[in-house]
């Protein structure tokens, strides 16, 4: 079972050689270097004009020989139950088919994680970050995990059963799909967005609590968390900011945007 593209032509090009060009312009376009030590990054999931660029500083980010990527994204057209991992072969898009980590894969599943197919079929937040990968590691496999639920304490026992199942799998890195506030005017959504950032880089799983309770607003709230907390069972203790933008850049509408950001974790230098 091959997952069919489900928005490409909308989101990102159907075209091979256009898709191909565009995000690798968007990687190489960023001046971002590899850092070999970072395991985890923050990746929007909106249309290419929009977060592409964004998307591209995050990946440029991560390491030059990354093998396994695990994928988490929100579910926004289906009522995910915890959280749904996709058990077919392969993600298709116009650059190919990104084959699945069938043993992470099915270590998730045997720890009680479930695969739900309709969950996957039309849903965006993974998808989109496929060309991506394809393009930076093109000899990856990769694991999608669409999370449903989420509250911090699921979160934290994701994030568990994630290292669980990764355990052995060398050059592994988690992306964690979301976008930040939706609608706002372009100052509102730069303070809103903030707090979230502020969380993150601070590398303490509470504080992105605190700062969704405050106003700050992230669509893959689950996906950031599980990311955060998956860091810290990892003893990884550098977070930071690689971009923040907004819809703003593209449509020049100040009025009502929609943000984005990129961000990373990893381990420190000699540690």
């Amino acid at each position: 079972m091959i997952r069919k593209p489900a928005v490409a032509g909308m989101f990102y090009p159907s075209d091979r050689e256009t898709l191909d060009e565009l995000v690798s312009s968007f990687i190489s376009g960023s001046g971002r270097q590899a850092d070999d030590l970072i395991t985890g990054i923050v990746s929007p999931h909106a249309g290419y004009i929009y977060s592409g660029a964004v998307a591209g500083a995050a990946f440029a980010s991560a390491p030059d020989d990354v093998r396994n990527v695990i994928v988490i994204a929100p579910a926004h057209r289906y009522p995910v139950i915890g959280s749904s991992v996709y058990n077919g072969e392969g993600y298709e898009t116009p650059l190919g088919t990104a084959p699945v980590q069938k043993e992470i894969t099915s270590r998730l599943l045997g720890a009680g994680l479930t695969f739900q197919p309709l969950a996957h079929l039309g849903e965006h937040s993974a998808e989109v970050q496929i060309p991506f990968i394809q393009v930076r590691w093109p000899d990856s496999s990769i694991v999608v995990i669409l999370q449903g639920s989420v509250s911090a304490d699921y979160s934290r026992q994701l994030a568990e059963i994630i290292s669980e199942a990764a355990r052995g799998f060398d050059n592994t890195l988690i992306v964690a799909s979301t976008d930040l506030s939706h609608f706002h005017s372009l100052d509102t959504a730069e303070k809103k967005d903030r707090k979230i950032i502020d969380a993150f880089v601070s590398g303490n799983p509470p504080n992105m609590e605190v700062a969704l309770q405050q106003g700050g607003e992230a669509c893959g709230r689950g996906s950031i968390l599980t990311l955060m907390y998956y860091a810290v069972l990892m003893n990884q203790t550098r977070f930071g900011e690689i971009i923040w933008d907004t819809s703003a850049c593209a449509s020049g509408d100040r009025s009502s945007v929609v943000g984005y950001f990129a961000g990373y974790c990893g381990g420190e230098a000699g540690k």
